[in-house]
C-alpha cells in the first residue's frame, strides 16, 4: 500500500466493496477502488485535515453510482478532479431506482405491462418522472390534445398578481371521469410566460368545481384553457405510465420495439445529485467533473423558494423557473468547473451556480431531455452582501436541447443577478421559452447585472407556440457593458404574443446589441418594451409576423438607437412605434439598409397613411438609409451571404462572420 502522501489519484467502482481506493482492480495485497463516491471524498478530507494537499484524481469506473441522497462536497476538499474511467463509457451518477420485474398486465381495460412500486415518500406511492430505455415517459392527458374551458375563477381581480385557489370547469367538460380520477390528477394551465401546475386537493362535481392544492400565482380567466395530467381514464397510448396506489402497481404502455424482459425502467427519488456548497468565509475551490454522465432525476420542486414551506407554495414560479433547483449546484464556490459531461433526463435546470460564485465552468457540456432549462446563475442583487455576489462565470461550447418538458419556463441560460459572465458559443433549441435571459430588475432601480458577454450561440425554435412573452435573448434592466454580437436567432413562436428574437425588457439601459442575424420570429425580430440608451447596429432582422422591429412604451427619453442594421421584410412594416415615438424623436435611425420582397417597404404606418423613408428623413431619423437590394446569396433559405458588390458594404456594414457561431470544435 503506498503512503497516503504519494498518492495523486484515487479509484472508485460501484461495488459498494471498499478497498483503498489506490488501484482500479483488486490486488492480493488489498488495494482496489473505492466502493462508493462517498468513500473517495472521505479519503480526501482526511488527507486534507493532515496537511496533505497535492491535486488528486478521483476516476470513476464504468458503471451506475445510485444515490441514497444529494452528494455534498464542502470546502475541506479542494483541488481535486473527479472524471470517468473510461472516457468513451462514462460512469453515471443518478438518484434513480430500476424498476424490474415487469408482468404483462392491463389497466382500464388498456393491454400494458406492470411491476411493483417501490415505496418513495412518507410510505406512500409518489412517482412524478419515469424514464425508459433513456426516454421520459409521459403521463395521460386529458384531453388527449387541446384544453378546456374554465367557466367561472376565485378571483375575478384583474391585476396581474391577483391568485385563485379554485376554478369552476364548463358544464360536462370533465365527463367520464371518475372524482377519485380527477383528485388523482394534476391540473396544467399555460399563460402569459409561465405554466403553472398543481394537484387537486378537492373536487365538487355538481359545480365541476376544482380546488387547487397551490393557487394559481397570476389571474386566471374564463378565456384560459387547461388540461388534467395523470388521468386514469386517459391511459392508452404508447409509452403512457400510471402509478396506481391503490394496486402498488406503475402501469406502462410499450413502445415499438420495446421488450418487457429488457425494459431499462427508472424512478427518481430527487432532483440535486451534487452540491458544492461553502460559506461566505471559506469557498469551495479547485473542484473539477470531467466527463461524467449526470441522469435520472426527479422535478419536484417549490416554486415559492421557501424549503418545505408548503404554505407559502404557488403552481409556479413568477418567471422563467426561476427558483428552480439544479441537477449540480454551486454555491459560495471559486474556480471549479464542470465539462465535457452530460446532464440528460433530468427534472430541473441541469447546472445552478448560486450566491457567492466566480469562475465556475460549465464547458462542452450536452443537455438533453430537461425537467426546466439548462444553466441558472443568481447570486445578491445589488443591496446585498458583497460576498453573496456572483460573477465571472462562464457557459461556453455547450448544447441545450429539448428542455422544459416539466417546467415550460425554463430558460436555456439564465442569468439572474451577476456580472462580467460569459454565455458564449452553446446551442440553444427546442425550448417552449426563452434561450439565453440576463438580469433580474424591472424597471430603473439599481441591478448588479452588468459587463455580461452573450456572444456566438445559435438559438433557435423557441416557443413552440405554448407560451408568451419570449426572446432568443432577453434583457432586463439596466446592464451597462452588457453585450449580446454575433447570434443566429430564428424560428420563435410565441402562443398569444411576444415571439422576439432579440428582446429587451423593462429598463433594459446601455446594452449593445450587434452583428446578430434574427430571422422567423411569430412578432418581432428585435422587440423593446421600454429602455434607455441601447444601441442596436449591424444587425440583420429578416421576416417578422409583424412589425420588423418595435418599440412599445413611448418614454421622454432617447431610448434606442438602430444604426448600419439590414432589415429585409417580406411585406411587414419595418418599425412599429407610436406616434410620440415618431414625433418625439425619442429613437435614434440612421445607415440602415431596407429591403422588402413585396414592392415598397412600409417603415411605419400612422392614421392609416404609410410612411415612407423620405417621411423620416423629414423627421430627422434614417438619415444615410437606404432602399434596396441587399443582395443576399439565398435568402430563401436563409443565406444571407452577401455579394460582393452589396450596397450594405457604402453604408458601413460589416459582413457577419458565422462559421464559428454555436459550439467549437474541441
Amino acid at each position: 500500500m503506498r503512503a497516503f502522501n504519494s498518492i495523486c489519484t484515487y479509484y472508485v467502482a460501484p461495488s459498494g466493496h471498499n478497498y483503498t481506493g489506490q488501484s482500479p482492480v483488486v490486488r492480493p495485497n488489498g488495494d482496489g477502488p473505492f466502493g462508493s463516491i462517498h468513500a473517495a471524498i472521505e479519503a480526501i478530507s482526511e488527507l486534507r485535515r493532515s496537511g496533505i494537499d497535492q491535486p488528486i484524481t478521483v476516476r470513476l469506473l464504468p458503471g451506475e453510482y445510485q444515490l441514497d441522497n444529494t452528494l455534498e462536497i464542502g470546502p475541506t476538499i479542494t483541488n481535486v478532479t473527479f472524471e470517468s474511467y473510461d472516457k468513451c463509457n462514462p460512469a453515471l451518477i443518478t438518484s434513480a431506482l430500476k424498476l424490474e420485474g415487469w408482468q404483462d398486465d392491463s389497466f382500464n381495460g388498456i393491454s400494458c405491462v406492470s411491476a411493483e412500486l417501490p415505496e418513495l415518500k412518507d410510505g406512500k406511492f409518489c412517482v412524478r418522472d419515469f424514464f425508459v430505455n433513456g426516454l421520459r415517459a409521459a403521463k395521460p392527458r386529458f384531453p388527449a390534445e387541446g384544453t378546456l374551458k374554465m367557466a367561472d375563477i376565485e378571483n375575478h381581480d384583474r391585476s396581474l398578481f391577483a391568485p385563485s385557489k379554485w376554478f369552476e370547469a364548463e358544464k360536462s367538460a370533465l365527463d367520464g371521469l371518475s372524482r377519485e380520477s380527477i383528485l388523482a390528477a394534476d391540473v396544467r394551465f399555460n399563460h402569459f410566460w409561465i405554466d403553472e401546475k398543481t394537484p387537486v386537493e378537492a373536487y365538487d362535481p355538481e359545480n365541476c368545481r376544482i380546488t387547487l392544492r397551490y393557487p394559481s400565482i397570476f389571474n386566471l380567466s374564463t378565456n384560459f384553457g387547461f388540461y388534467l395530467e395523470n388521468v386514469a381514464e386517459a391511459f392508452g397510448k404508447k409509452g403512457e405510465f400510471y402509478p396506481d396506489s391503490e394496486s402498488g402497481k406503475l402501469y406502462y404502455i410499450l413502445r415499438d420495439g420495446e421488450d418487457k424482459d429488457t425494459l431499462d425502467a427508472r424512478v427518481p427519488l430527487f432532483g440535486t445529485l451534487l452540491r458544492l456548497k461553502g460559506s461566505p468565509d471559506n469557498h469551495v475551490r479547485n473542484i473539477r467533473f470531467r466527463c461524467l454522465k449526470f441522469a435520472y432525476t426527479t422535478s419536484d420542486y417549490n416554486p415559492s423558494g421557501i424549503h418545505g414551506d408548503e404554505s407559502n407554495r404557488f403552481a409556479s414560479d413568477a418567471q422563467a423557473a426561476s427558483n428552480c433547483p439544479g441537477t449540480v449546484e454551486f454555491e459560495y464556490a471559486q474556480n471549479c468547473a464542470i465539462a465535457k459531461s452530460c446532464i440528460v433526463n433530468y427534472g430541473l435546470y441541469g447546472v445552478f451556480i448560486g450566491k457567492g460564485c466566480s469562475e465556475i465552468r460549465v464547458a462542452r457540456c450536452y443537455f438533453f431531455d430537461g425537467g426546466a432549462g439548462g444553466v441558472r446563475i443568481n447570486g445578491a442583487a445589488s443591496d446585498g452582501d458583497e460576498a453573496d455576489f456572483t460573477h465571472d462565470n462562464t457557459v461556453a461550447d455547450c448544447v441545450i436541447k429539448h428542455c422544459g418538458r416539466v417546467h415550460m419556463a425554463g430558460c436555456g441560460v439564465i442569468i439572474m443577478n451577476g456580472f462580467n459572465n460569459r454565455i458564449v458559443h452553446n446551442e440553444i433549441s427546442d425550448l417552449f421559452y426563452t434561450g439565453i435571459s440576463c438580469g433580474w430588475v424591472w424597471g430603473y432601480t439599481p441591478s448588479v447585472s452588468r459587463d455580461n458577454l452573450i456572444l456566438k450561440n445559435h438559438i433557435f425554435n423557441l416557443g413552440q407556440g405554448e407560451l408568451s412573452d419570449m426572446g432568443g435573448v432577453y434583457l432586463l434592466g439596466a446592464a451597462p457593458g452588457t453585450i449580446v454580437s454575433g447570434n443566429i436567432i430564428h424560428d420563435i413562436k410565441s402562443r398569444d404574443y411576444g415571439g422576439w428574437a432579440l428582446y429587451t425588457d423593462e429598463g433594459s439601459a446601455y446594452v449593445t446589441l450587434e452583428n446578430n442575424i434574427c430571422y422567423n420570429c411569430s412578432d418581432n425580430c428585435y422587440h423593446q418594451h421600454y429602455g434607455r440608451m441601447n444601441v442596436v447596429r449591424n444587425n440583420i432582422f429578416a421576416y417578422a409576423g409583424q412589425d420588423l422591429c418595435r418599440i412599445s412604451r413611448f418614454e421622454r427619453h432617447l431610448s434606442i438607437i438602430f444604426e448600419q442594421n439590414i432589415m429585409l421584410t417580406n411585406g411587414c412594416p419595418i418599425y412599429g412605434l407610436s406616434e410620440r415615438h415618431f414625433d418625439c424623436a425619442t429613437f435614434g435611425s440612421g445607415n440602415n439598409l431596407i429591403w422588402s420582397e413585396k414592392g415598397e417597404p412600409v417603415l411605419f404606418t400612422r392614421n392609416g397613411r404609410k410612411l415612407s423613408l423620405d417621411d423620416f428623413k423629414a423627421q430627422g431619423l434614417e438619415e444615410g438609409s437606404l432602399i434596396a437590394d441587399p443582395k443576399f446569396r439565398d435568402p430563401a433559405n436563409y443565406d444571407f451571404t452577401l455579394a460582393a458588390d452589396s450596397p450594405a458594404y457604402s453604408m458601413g456594414f460589416c459582413e457577419i462572420e458565422t462559421n464559428d457561431v454555436g459550439p467549437r470544435k474541441a
